[in-house]
């Protein structure tokens, strides 16, 4: 059912103007000679999921920024971009990226909160490197099987992440998909997105000789290459 228009509020903290998320309750469908199936009954727990989503609510609402409107539910995140006035030319950044086989490691050792963590690392670097801010940041989980822990796990570590990059998580998705992935298999993907000034951008056309060149050290292995890792500590 459409809701009647509202007026919108001036004030970005006042979501009293702003229309709820309709509830899910299709949850069976009619077949054939009047039988009914279920999600339950295609492999798809929407209590588990609904009971992941509760768990990972505490680390959700620690990953903000004060553009950030509204909170965990709804169909879209929203970032109130009148913060960017304060740019003369702003140019927004966007990255897309993922952990790749890394993932493994962590199903096999059952450790999934530094997925998370790794997955904003990816992301977020790749808007660092052209000297943008990273402002917010949406994820992607798909699994063959919803365990509520086992994904609020995951959405921790990419909360605490953005709380570091200094990110909002503003919004994502958890995807069962029985039948294409194995039950305790899963993949998690990410996008975010930053801002730089125009004549602030970073990249190579900026570097002259005699520039300086600084190396970190790295805590570890990070999220590329782990194809070749596992190949080299299985054989």
């Amino acid at each position: 059912m459409a809701q009647p228009p509202v007026a919108p509020s001036t004030d970005p903290s006042d979501l009293s103007g702003l229309p709820s998320s309709p509830a899910r309750t299709a949850r069976t469908a009619s077949i054939g000679d009047g039988a009914s199936t279920s999600y339950a009954d295609a492999g798809v727990n929407i209590e588990a999921a609904d009971t992941a989503i509760e768990l990972m609510k505490v680390w959700v609402d620690k990953a903000r920024r004060p553009e950030m409107i509204g909170g965990l539910g709804g169909f879209a995140g929203l970032f109130d971009a009148s913060a960017l006035t304060r740019y003369t030319r702003p140019l927004l950044a966007t990255s897309t990226d993922g952990v790749g086989t890394k993932v493994a490691i962590a199903q096999a050792m059952d450790v999934h909160d530094t997925i998370g963590f790794d997955l904003v690392g990816m992301v977020v670097d790749d808007l660092v490197v052209c000297g943008a801010e990273p402002l917010f940041m949406t994820d992607y989980i798909a699994t063959g099987r919803v365990v509520p822990e086992r994904i609020a796990a995951i959405v921790k570590g990419i909360a605490e992440a953005c709380l570091e990059a200094g990110c909002a998580l503003i919004g994502g998705e958890t995807a069962e998909h029985p039948g294409l992935l194995a039950p305790d298999e899963y993949d998690v993907a990410g996008a975010a997105t930053g801002v730089v000034e125009a004549d602030k951008l970073l990249g190579p056309g900026r570097v002259r000789p005699g520039d300086a060149v600084i190396a970190m050290a790295a805590s570890g292995l990070h999220s590329n290459g782990y194809s070749l890792v596992r190949h080299v500590l299985l054989e």
